[in-house]
């Protein structure tokens, strides 16, 4: 039982150590100024390198209430309209994830970081995407989709590369829930 107890604090640090690094990345980005060809408020989706790491090396549930807690922020930051596309953003890109975990557990093939990486850029793009169609009544936003898939898979790109460099150390370092790891070295 002590056992049991110690790895639920050791997990709960962890969380809450990804849960701050999500949050610097998020504020990070915020003072990168926007690029002139793309879509207002594109981003790259750095803080997303934590929760993909949580939701694939840690555990389901965790990665997705970083996933909220990102939220959260966005609402005490940017207000409730931000707040509604993060957190459908968000939403989708992590079921997206924990999706292709549960279909390579079942296929006993991984996917690669960069892989997985993209995909959900793409989608916490459509997620966004919708919930401002939603927000703001009108249906014209989709014309922002292509731009925006282009931007998502090159974001998915550098992010997955990131995660891709970093996760070896991490790894090396135990301190995480092995049995949920999803090493795919590429």
């Amino acid at each position: 039982m002590r056992s049991d107890k110690k790895n639920i604090v050791r997990r709960t640090a962890l969380d809450g150590i990804l849960a701050a690094l999500a949050l610097a990345l998020a504020f990070l980005e915020t003072l990168i100024p926007d690029i002139a060809f793309l879509p207002p408020g594109a981003k790259l989706g750095l803080s997303n390198i934590a929760v993909m790491f949580a939701v694939l090396s840690v555990g389901y549930t965790d990665g997705f209430c970083i996933a909220v807690i990102k939220s959260g922020f966005v609402l005490f930051t940017r207000g409730a309209a931000a707040f509604f596309m993060s957190l459908s953003g968000g939403a989708l890109s992590c079921v997206t994830m924990i999706a292709i975990c549960a279909l390579s557990k079942k296929m006993k093939k991984d996917f690669s970081y960069i892989g997985i990486s993209v995909i959900c850029a793409v989608m916490h793009n459509i997620g966004q995407t919708f919930a401002a169609c939603f927000y703001t009544g009108t249906n014209l936003i989709t014309a922002y989709l292509p731009l925006l898939t282009v931007f998502g898979i090159a974001a998915g790109i550098i992010t997955g590369i990131i995660l891709k460099t970093v996760m070896p150390a991490i790894i090396k370092s135990g301190n995480y829930n092995k049995s949920n790891s999803h090493q795919k070295k590429e």
